[in-house]
């Protein structure tokens, strides 16, 4: 089962390492939600009034631009013990059009790069993207929302469940989304969805331990439903019912099936749609059975929450933690219950400067895969991993196209099987926008 997280307002490519897990549901709005919506808007448009870009208009379409380029140094580029430092330059790219009518009519579509070169170890180089198109049409007192989204990412030996290589392995995400939101004449509402993702993972030099990655190859389908009842204008009480069907597209030789069904029911409260505080949090139960015989049955109570905070004009807090059943993402068929939480504060110091910082965390555990998977690639011993991270960051806007930031990162990470070692991260960027 898949669960959604909002993150703090830290973008997932404004470092070079930002991303510990191959757990990406930051990408993907919070269980439950509409599709179609924005996630955020761009960030030119949060940025404060007076710095803030103003984009280009024409008529209801607004089209935001911005890029930057960033230097500075990473002291394990290949993120395992022992791993070689190297000095870091991180070139981004983003471009987003919103086009809105009518009172909530919308259609938006963006696309964001990153391209992270290493100077003194140039097999970890990679280019990140990602790309999305969705939009929300009113009718009556319903809606219906549609949003695909790409995503070409890589995964390094400490995301949590990933292979232990000296280089990165690429993959691709395609995610398509269809919510139809049904309101009642009363208070209560339903919003039936449906999730199709595909995981295609990109061609790594095989060896006699590790084959071909294309037997990660899945699709995930997901469907439910969610209950809203308004207790008033900015407050409601969720249930959500999701089914998830897992179907991997290539069998392993001498392995019986791992394709799996699961369910999970969530209640919760979401408050604060308008105000200084945004609350939502969601507790429940899911369940997998996997049709090959052997595997067995997982079971986890399950938990959502999102908490922002403005004690004044001039500063955000951001919460946010989780804990469920992961998708069989890596070689651990039976799949690994995760846990995370995250906190940050950005804090407007002046006009144009500002600061911000976080703390956050990301524990998995693995059970034990089946005996009878011993001297196969699937096979896992009962493990667990626990990732901490924290980091500070300066923005200097110097006008409303223009700033200077600074980012510092450190954190204390492991491989699946070995002990933890530090990483520490520091760049300095420039930042036009449109």
């Amino acid at each position: 089962m898949v669960l959604r997280l909002s993150l703090t307002a830290t973008a997932p490519f404004l470092l070079a390492d930002s991303a510990f897990a191959q757990v990406i549901d930051n990408y993907f709005p919070a269980i439950g939600a509409e599709a179609g919506e924005l996630a955020r808007e761009p960030a030119q448009v949060q940025a404060r009034a007076a710095y803030a870009p103003l984009g280009k208009r024409y008529g209801p379409l607004r089209i935001d631009a911005d890029g930057s380029e960033s230097e500075g140094y990473d002291s394990n580029v290949d993120c395992i013990v022992g791993g070689r430092s190297s000095a870091v330059v991180s070139t981004q790219g983003h471009l987003a059009a919103v086009s809105r009518w009518g009172q909530h009519d919308q259609v938006h579509g963006n696309i964001s790069v990153n391209d992270i070169r290493y100077p003194s170890r140039t097999i970890q180089n990679r280019t990140n993207w990602n790309a999305e198109l969705g939009g929300v049409h009113n009718f009556a007192h319903d809606s219906i929302g549609l949003t695909y989204t790409h995503l070409s990412l890589v995964q390094m030996p400490t995301d949590l469940g990933a292979l232990i290589l000296d280089r990165p392995v690429p993959y691709h995400v395609d995610d398509v989304r269809l919510s139809y939101t049904a309101t009642t004449r009363g208070r209560l509402s339903f919003i039936p969805q449906g999730e199709i993702q595909r995981y295609s993972f990109g061609y790594t030099p095989p060896t006699e331990q590790t084959p071909n990655q294309n037997y990660r190859d899945r699709v995930l389908i997901s469907e439910g439903v969610t209950a809203q009842y308004e207790m008033r204008q900015d407050s409601h009480i969720l249930l959500v019912l999701q089914g998830t069907e897992i179907r991997y597209q290539n069998k392993l030789e001498n392995a019986p099936s791992r394709d799996s069904n699961g369910a999970s029911v969530m209640a919760g409260y979401d408050f604060g749609l308008r105000g200084p505080i945004r609350f939502r949090a969601l507790v429940g139960y899911q369940t997998r059975r996997y049709k090959g015989n052997g595997y067995g049955t997982i079971n986890s109570p399950m938990a959502e929450g999102q908490l922002t905070w403005s004690p004044t004009r001039l500063t955000i807090v951001t919460a946010s933690v989780r804990h469920g059943i992961e998708d069989s993402a890596f070689e651990n068929v039976v799949g690994y219950t995760f846990t995370g939480a995250r906190i940050g504060v950005t804090h407007t110091y002046q006009r144009n400067i500002v600061f911000s910082a976080y703390a956050q965390i990301q524990k998995a555990n693995y059970p034990a895969a089946p005996a009878f998977l011993q001297n196969t690639v699937l096979y896992q011993e009962r493990n667990n991993q626990t990732l901490y991270g924290v980091g500070a960051s300066a923005e200097w806007l110097i006008n409303r196209h223009m700033r200077l930031t600074a980012n510092y990162d450190f954190t204390s990470q492991n491989t699946v099987g070995t002990g933890p070692f530090p990483i520490h991260n520091f760049l300095v960027g420039f930042h036009v926008a449109l």
